[in-house]
């Protein structure tokens, strides 16, 4: 007998259609929100029927919390290119902001996703199993990018790094969702301002 599942497509790759739902899930989702996407939407953007979708996920949670998994992987990436930039940590939160703005104009869906995680788990608590582990790993990520750092107690002035790294978190949430809304403008002009005040406590 083979391992296969019954009634599985035969797709001779069905990691790459794999794939392609999520992303396509992805982008409903960061588009029509989570009640306003609907399977068959997604099935027909991934160019399968409804029934095969159901072979992959079974729910449309389970859907969005592998959402949630690919784009953590996404984020590890990103973080791992801003902290192999520089020890110091002024230039790692260049390269961090540099990175996060380049994957609102290159990955919109990405953004616009994250932007509304807050407003999905709150209706939808089944979810959280990705939601929380996004979380928690982009803050894991932010910490640890912070805490190897050359001359982060200059940038810290006293301040933990957690609280440091709250920060910053909060700030990128705030960029990203101007960024989701099309506000490219504003989102680089506030990420700026923000970079300007860190470079400002290196030089007090």
């Amino acid at each position: 007998m083979s391992g296969r599942r019954l009634g599985r497509p035969a797709d001779t790759d069905s990691t790459d259609t794999r794939d392609r739902i999520v992303v396509c899930a992805r982008e409903c989702f960061a588009a029509e929100g989570f009640e306003g996407t609907t399977n068959k939407h997604i099935a027909s953007n991934a160019g399968i029927s409804t029934t095969a979708l159901y072979h992959y996920f079974p729910s449309k949670a389970e859907m969005y919390v592998a959402v949630c998994e690919s784009i953590s992987v996404d984020l590890a990436e990103v973080f791992e290119r801003a902290k192999k930039t520089d020890l110091l940590l002024e230039r790692r939160l260049t390269a961090l902001f540099a990175e996060i703005g380049a994957l609102g104009v290159n990955a919109p869906s990405i953004v616009g996703f994250i932007a509304g995680i807050s407003a999905v788990v709150q209706k939808h608590p089944e979810v959280s199993q990705g939601t929380d582990a996004i979380g928690a790993d982009f803050r894991r990520k932010l910490v640890d990018l912070i805490d190897s750092s050359e001359q982060s107690e200059m940038v810290l002035q006293g301040a933990s790094v957690n609280g440091f790294a709250d920060l910053v978190g909060s700030v990128l949430a705030g960029l990203g969702r101007m960024s989701a809304r099309g506000e490219q403008q504003r989102h680089r002009d506030a990420g700026d301002a923000f970079l300007r005040l860190i470079r400002a406590s290196l030089h007090a």
